[in-house]
């Protein structure tokens, strides 16, 4: 999804604390570009890596009783179901002996964003897009670098900073900032004004959820623009 530059006139920002492994991020992929195409540079969207599971080996989820990626794959399926996005769990198959974080994904994305900004949004839809339906690793140096390849990302200057430690110093600053504010499931996103009001939605939400609370954030309802017509 296009980022809007802070220099444009938005008047709604969703902080939007993700991690490129999470299904029901990977599900949201279609709601965030309809609100995008509908509220257009009214809406900001700022990525924030929350770090979901740092070794698979400390972790624990009581909500859908995960503790190995292999207990991940009937999730993403039934998740799938529900949020109707393609997925192909043979990932947890394939790289099950060498999966065990998915922090180095996320340190990618803050790689992208550091060396590259306007790419970054474009990049993170590239790894989800490779981890839940292409079976490709993204924790692998090889795979983020190829990925940023294929749109235009200087890989020298990525493969600069996710050495000097630049990207994993963002991503720890991401991390740190979502436990401050109690967040530790995804997708959770903080819909604000300019004025800094705010509310949380945790969970994947509809559309009709987002742009209620948006319009509640707003103080009245944000100006609707009609999609494009679609050519033939």
């Amino acid at each position: 999804m296009h980022k809007t530059p802070d220099s444009q006139p938005w008047k709604i920002e969703i902080v939007y604390y993700t991690d490129p492994y999470c299904t029901w991020c990977w599900g949201s992929e279609p709601i965030l570009r309809h609100l995008e195409v509908v509220f257009g540079e009214q809406l900001k969207l700022t990525y924030k890596m929350g770090g979901l599971v740092e070794d698979i080996a400390d972790f624990y989820d009581p909500t859908n009783d995960i503790s190995s990626m292999e207990q991940v794959a009937p999730h993403w399926l039934e998740a799938s179901a529900s949020h109707g996005m393609p997925v192909d769990v043979s990932v947890f198959n394939t790289y099950r002996d060498e999966l065990r974080s998915t922090y180095p994904g996320s340190i990618a994305y803050k790689a992208v964003e550091l060396v590259d900004e306007d790419r970054a949004s474009m990049y993170l839809r590239r790894l989800r897009e490779a981890t839940a339906a292409l079976t490709l690793p993204i924790h692998r140096r090889e795979t983020q670098l190829e990925l940023a390849k294929e749109i235009g990302v200087d890989t020298d200057a990525l493969a600069a900073v996710l050495d000097n430690g630049q990207a994993k110093t963002a991503f720890q600053a991401d991390v740190d900032e979502a436990r401050s504010h109690g967040i530790s499931s995804f997708p959770t996103f903080i819909i604000r004004n300019a004025r800094d009001e705010q509310i949380a939605l945790r969970g994947y939400q509809s559309f009709d959820s987002f742009a209620s609370v948006i319009d509640s954030v707003h103080g009245e309802p944000l100006e609707r623009q009609k999609p494009p017509p679609l050519e033939d």
